[in-house]
């Protein structure tokens, strides 16, 4: 698969129905999804791998993965809602995902790689932080979304769960509206892609 045709596929998904302002539910842009997606891609680390999205959502981080040709994908949400729209894209896909309706603080298993886009804790201080802790302790090596204000904070907060942060990328993370005070149809926020490993 070429890297315009995941862009094309990821596009095609679904977003949230009724997106949940205490989980910060918004959708990871496919654009954005697809480029990131493509760069793990090509540094060996999705296929043939066993890959976790936590706080999966719709699904687009996950399916993502599996079409780029990860062994297995499992993708773990504590929304219903959002795990019924994400298995509905993962047949749209027409790819075969493992999905999850359960707390992050719950999840059981390891793998070889989580890619995730955590809440960022703008609603919930403090709620990206089980992600970071169970995503460490999950798999050698993660990928992770975060406010580029919180940048200080991640990288203190990675060290405390064993980790350390090997790079970070800043992104623009086009944000769409979804929620009633959101007064733009769409707002650039400035987001770092982190690569963690386990120290």
């Amino acid at each position: 698969m070429k890297k315009k045709e995941l862009q094309i596929k990821l596009q095609e998904l679904e977003g949230f129905v009724n997106p949940k302002a205490e989980l910060e539910q918004y959708r990871t842009p496919p654009d954005l999804a697809s480029s990131v997606l493509w760069n793990i891609y090509l540094n060996g680390e999705i296929e043939g791998k066993e890959v976790y999205d936590l706080g999966c959502g719709t699904g687009t981080l996950g399916i993502g993965a599996k079409l780029l040709g990860a062994e297995e994908v499992v993708c773990v949400d504590i929304d219903k809602e959002a795990i019924d729209i994400a298995r509905k894209n993962a047949d749209k896909a027409g790819v075969e995902v493992k999905f999850k309706k359960t707390d992050v603080r719950d999840v059981e298993g390891e793998g070889d790689l989580v890619i995730q886009n955590p809440p960022f804790g703008s609603q919930k201080r403090g709620s990206d932080r089980p992600f970071l802790e169970k995503s460490l302790e999950i798999a050698p090596v993660v990928y992770s979304f975060h406010m580029s204000e919180t940048d200080e904070f991640v990288r203190e907060y990675v060290r405390s769960c064993g980790g350390k942060v090997v790079s970070s990328e800043e992104l623009n993370f086009p944000l769409s509206k979804t929620m009633p005070w959101h007064e733009k149809e769409e707002e650039n926020i400035r987001v770092r892609f982190y690569r963690l490993e386990r120290s």
